[in-house]
This record gives structure tokens, sequence and C-alpha cells, in this order.
């Protein structure tokens, strides 16, 4: 008999720009799941939960901007990704689903 309990990844990646030049956001800080990350030079970001159950799933995510006014200063934003029928590939056949992504790509506001 084997005991366990049916896993799989969720990846979000993206791209983080100002709303009002769409220039890419360095230093913007992407919450998801208690696991956290930083958009690069290009104002790209990746952030993973391995630990979901391998359905349609809702995930809270915040981006928040952490560098101070370097270079300028922008609202927060706390939105939802969704994995509508996800799509899983490289299980292991037994409770490992194995991975989905999704490109979330978002612009922040300026503050003024």
């Amino acid at each position: 008999m084997e005991y366990g309990t049916p896993s799989a990844k969720f990846i979000v990646k993206g791209k983080v720009e100002s709303s009002v030049t769409n220039q890419p956001i360095q230093n913007i800080r992407v919450y998801m799941q208690g696991d956290s990350t930083s958009t690069d030079s290009t104002g790209h970001y990746q952030i993973i939960n391995s630990r979901g159950f391998p359905e349609a799933q809702t995930f809270p995510i915040r981006f928040h901007d952490i560098d101070g006014n370097l270079q300028g200063e922008f609202n927060n934003l706390d939105t939802v990704v969704e994995f509508k029928n996800p799509q899983f590939t490289n299980g292991d056949g037994h409770w490992y689903k194995g991975e989905t992504s999704k490109e979330f790509n978002i612009q922040l506001k300026p503050k003024k």
C-alpha cells in the first residue's frame, strides 16, 4: 500500500513595468504563499510554489517596491494569479504530478 499526498509545482514568472513609461522596474519584491523573490535589472521575476495540490489554484500575490526612491517610488499591488485547468509536465507517475507555469506581467503606478 502506498501513502502520500498528490503535489505539484506552480511557477509564476513575468515582468514588472512602470504604467507610465513602460520601462522595467528592478528591485520589486514579489510575495506568494510564504516565498518571495525580487525583480532583476530587466524587471523579470520567477516565483515557485512547490507544495500545491494538482488542481486549479488561485494564489494571492503581492508586488512591493523595496528600494525607496532609487528608481522612483511605485504603489504596491495586491492581486491574485489563477491557474485554471492547469496542465502538468514532468511528473513522476506517482504522487508528484509535475509542474505548470503561467506568465503574469504587471504594471505598477508611480506614487504621486
